[in-house]
């Protein structure tokens, strides 16, 4: 039996923290998870992505991220790559991050390699060699999971061979251009609702039922309200709801991934909780766009822009002269909303890490629009939505089933993506039974890194490194030595803190 002496360090009787994530702590701080996921958001904004693409590349870089962090700190299930080693979990995730980015964006080198070594630079808690390996073979991996995904060759829809009421019609460049002639781009990614989902079980799984019928009081009321605050010239849209739809109208996914590293920053998760935090987010983001362009194609709806300028046959003969939107309607059909979805969805993952009820200031890429105070996630969303309407380029109806999508796929994600792998407390004789390992049992302060150290002889001492560890829980957290002739020697075990 193995015997655990008494080390300096080995913080066996400290009181750890009962929730995933703790109260709001006293000093905010970076770590390389949210540095780059930011360098990953301005990367695909750089190349000029929309929210689909950009989205995919997010969600593949937080996998690369989490599987790297996962392999080393071994606190987790597995998105896909999995290979415990020791070393440095911050090198790991900096270069997952710096090779997935690599290989999406070639051309934007210069910048990310300049990143990587100021990464590396700062690292704390291990051997940087080991843990870059790590996180190269982590990016590799999900980079070919994902090469035949269905995201290639875009497909741009021509619009509809028949015109009809009801059916999508490619929407002009209004407001940006007030008079004709008007320019008409074709409907964006027409194949993003066939592409694999990173967690979903099938891109229609939670496909919404139609809109309302044009003869309904549903659609009547809805045609009626966007009419009246969307319209460039509303005098029912008061100054704040113009505001809010001018704020929101950049790509949704910055507002996730933002609310998510502000939150990161003022909760401080350990380097583990934060890999697994963009995981979930990023992946649950993706999967609603993924979900909600199913729906987009299945329906083909119009937008109010044409719904409020057609004839009773559904042509447009008027110059778009009978209404125009505060904000361009977007190139693609109108139901469901993928604004709500994406943001139902990434807000959706982090209420379940950080409750509700936050007080964020977010920010947006809409020149001159000052920032914004939010206190909930909730009412993050809510507003999110109605910017939709009051920015004259969906329906409620669209809102409602964007925001249904997005909610169901973050429950999704949670339940099926991946998660910390809970241990029971059992003792040391039966850990050893059903490992096959020497096990032991650490407890200390949730969050705080370990240098797991074994020593075949105290006498002199052979302190040997066996791995790294973040606390993920406040229970007796198992160890498993499965290095080679665990199970043929004595072996004395030490934790020393290290920086996280």
């Amino acid at each position: 039996m193995k015997s655990i002496p008494h080390q300096t360090g080995f913080f066996a009787s400290v009181t750890a923290v009962t929730t995933l994530i703790t109260a709001l702590a006293g000093t905010a701080r970076a770590d390389v998870v949210t540095d780059w996921n930011l360098i990953t958001l301005n990367a695909t904004k750089t190349a000029g992505q929309n929210s689909n693409l950009g989205s995919r590349i997010d969600a593949i870089e937080a996998i690369a991220v989490y599987d790297a962090v996962n392999s080393i700190r071994q606190f987790g299930k597995p998105y896909h790559y999995y290979a415990p080693d020791t070393g440095s979990a911050q090198a790991a995730a900096a270069q997952a991050a710096h090779d997935v980015l690599i290989n999406y964006f070639p051309s934007q080198a210069t910048a990310l390699n300049a990143a990587l070594t100021n990464s590396l630079a700062a690292i704390t808690d291990g051997p940087v060699g080991n843990g870059q390996t790590v996180g190269a073979a982590a990016a590799a991996d999900i980079i070919a999971l994902r090469a035949n995904d269905g995201s290639s060759p875009n497909v741009n829809y021509p619009g509809p061979s028949t015109i009809a009421p009801g059916v999508y019609q490619l929407t002009p460049n209004i407001p940006t251009v007030t008079t004709p002639p008007f320019t008409f781009g074709p409907g964006i990614n027409q194949q993003w609702g066939t592409v694999q989902p990173f967690v979903l079980a099938t891109t229609n799984q939670f496909r919404p039922g139609p809109p309302p019928a044009l003869t309904s009081v549903d659609y009547t009321n809805a045609l009626v309200q966007v009419q009246s605050l969307g319209s460039l010239a509303s005098g029912t849209r008061t100054t704040d709801q113009t505001h809010i739809a001018q704020f929101y109208k950049q790509d949704a996914e910055l507002t996730v991934n933002e609310a998510a590293r502000e939150l990161a920053l003022t909760h401080n998760p350990s380097l583990e909780e934060d890999a697994l935090i963009f995981a979930l987010t990023d992946i649950a983001v993706a999967d609603a766009r993924i979900a909600v362009w199913d729906a987009k194609y299945t329906y083909l709806f119009w937008r109010p822009i044409t719904a409020l300028n057609a004839s009773a046959d559904g042509t447009v003969n008027n110059n778009y002269s009978a209404w125009q939107p505060l904000i361009v309607e977007p190139s693609h059909p109108d139901y469901p909303s993928g604004h709500s979805g994406t943001v139902n969805a990434g807000f959706g993952v982090l209420r379940a890490f950080f409750g509700d009820e936050n007080t964020l200031v977010l920010h947006t890429t809409t020149a001159g629009e000052p920032p914004r105070l939010i206190n909930s996630l909730s009412s993050g969303q809510s507003e999110n939505g109605w910017s939709r309407i009051y920015g004259g380029i969906h329906y409620t109806f669209d809102n409602t089933a964007g925001q249904g999508i997005g909610n169901q796929v973050a429950a999704y994600v949670l339940a099926n993506g991946p998660g910390v792998i809970a241990t029971n407390n059992i003792n040391a004789t039966s850990q050893l039974g059903i490992g096959s390992y020497p096990g032991i049992t650490v407890t200390g302060k949730v969050g705080q890194a370990y240098r797991i150290d074994y020593a075949t002889q105290l006498s002199p001492t052979n302190w040997t490194t066996l791995k790294y560890v973040t606390l993920p829980t406040a229970s007796p957290y198992l160890i498993l030595d499965n290095s080679p002739q665990s199970g043929n020697q004595q072996r004395f075990y030490r934790a020393i803190s290290v920086s996280n």
